[in-house]
């Protein structure tokens, strides 16, 4: 059994790991096509990234109470259950994207000064992401759409479509970006916009890809009309994970805004280096992905026992992979960082951070492993508990403290940051442990 299930967890793993590794390239080379324009454009990012991660990922938690229920309605081989449940996430999907594209776009001025101030020395930075808010906030639903359907393809275990649909849809994205950045076979040189106008062709093909994909190729997702009991069904899962990401998302945008006031340079460095370090990120959330998916298949087929081993050996994995990544940041600082930029003030910034980042790797690991399999069974709300405590309060308060109070600037950033990272995965470990989780009973129809 335990043969077949590190079988089980490779072949969800790898193409996870592979969208994940494109989404990396992605992001990789749409900070090398911005900084190659200029570092504005690239510090402008700053305000930008966290932003747009934050809100779509925000409002975008109800998906995680859509993997949990898909992937006990397939466990259990229930086809018509699974129907209805992505019909109801759909229309979720378009009213809260609706919902949070204008109300961003709207807002888009006061967002900017928030997160980067109104000093002299950031506001051409500032005016290239409010440029660039306002360009992709109006995306939302489309954004919210492809989501959703991803999540449905890997709940169902097919894991390797939404790896094709990333390659196609990255690729728009960096070759729309790079033609508009610059101009090239005879568009106009439209800057910071233009990697917009790509970002957002890349959501529209992701949306449209999925939907087709589902329409024309998958066996097991199909669209049904939207219940009620279901949308609640979604909902009571979903509402801790809504509470978790709202704690963690507030902390880290508190943590953007910290960066946001050392100044051009180290926003910058942070930059180059969260586009480096989305290695790790996304090794962990692949891996977080396949123990959330074979937890719940597992959990509806009646396979505790099953489920608890699967979630062992994709915690193993993940540690064993992002321990590696940690070796490459620790060694490779200064190259990885000069793919972004010359600049020796950056650099001196960035490295000594990389170093930091390195220890951080496998605690990321162990955290998004664990959490993946907490949220698989249904458990959302040990989650949100731990979101209280840890990107909440250790990580802006040791920031803030490392960072400004004694000095340590971007270092202690990062310093800080890797604390949050021990503390979730510490508690996160002893909650698995217990195994109440695997006793946890939902429905799409209760």
């Amino acid at each position: 059994m335990r043969s077949s299930l590190y079988q089980q967890v490779i072949q969800l793993a790898w193409p996870a790991v592979f969208q994940g590794l494109l989404t990396t390239i992605i992001l990789f080379t749409d900070r090398l096509i911005l900084g190659a324009y200029s570092d504005a454009a690239l510090a402008s990012m700053q305000v930008s990234g966290p932003i747009l991660w934050s809100l779509f990922s925000l409002f975008g938690a109800y998906s995680i109470g859509v993997l949990a229920l898909i992937g006990r309605a397939v466990g259990a081989e229930e086809s018509d259950k699974v129907a209805r449940i992505y019909g109801t996430a759909l229309c979720i999907a378009i009213v809260l994207g609706s919902l949070v594209g204008v109300t961003g776009y709207l807002l888009t001025e006061d967002i900017a000064t928030v997160l980067i101030g109104s000093n002299a020395d950031t506001s051409a930075a500032k005016s290239l992401a409010e440029t660039y808010l306002a360009t992709v906030m109006l995306s939302g639903p489309i954004l919210m759409i492809g989501s959703v359907t991803i999540i449905a393809f890997q709940a169902s275990g097919d894991t390797k479509t939404p790896m094709w649909i990333t390659f196609f849809s990255g690729a728009i994205n960096l070759g729309m970006s790079w033609i508009l950045v610059f101009g090239t076979f005879g568009f106009p040189q439209l800057g910071i916009l233009g990697a917009a106008i790509g970002t957002v062709l890349s959501h529209c093909s992701n949306a449209l890809l999925g939907l087709l994909l589902i329409r024309y190729k998958s066996q097991i997702i199909r669209f049904a009309r939207p219940k009620l009991k279901t949308l609640r069904s979604i909902f009571t899962i979903s509402w801790p994970v809504f509470g978790e990401k709202l704690l963690f998302h507030s902390g880290f945008l508190f943590f953007a805004g910290l960066i946001g006031r050392l100044g051009d340079q180290a926003m910058t460095a942070h930059q180059a280096m969260i586009a480096i370090e989305a290695l790790g990120f996304i090794a962990a959330h692949a891996f977080s992905i396949a123990a959330a998916t074979l937890v719940a298949q597992k959990l509806g087929a009646k396979k505790p026992h099953e489920a608890h081993e699967a979630a062992i050996i994709s915690t193993k994995l993940s540690v064993l992979v992002l321990s590696a990544i940690g070796l490459l940041f620790f060694f490779g600082a200064e190259p990885l960082l000069r793919l972004f930029t010359q600049d020796p003030a950056v650099l001196a910034i960035g490295v000594p951070c990389m170093t930091i980042a390195a220890f951080s790797q496998p605690l990321m690991a162990l955290t998004d492993s664990f959490s993946g399999v907490l949220r698989g069974s249904g458990d959302t709300k040990t989650p949100m508990k731990v979101a209280l405590i840890g990107p909440l309060l250790v990580r802006p308060i040791s920031c803030y403290f490392l960072a400004f109070s004694c000095g340590y600037g971007l270092w202690g950033i990062w310093i800080g940051s890797t604390l949050d990272w021990l503390t979730r995965s510490i508690w996160l470990y002893a909650v698995f442990r217990q195994g109440k989780w695997q006793k946890i009973q939902i429905g799409a129809d209760s």
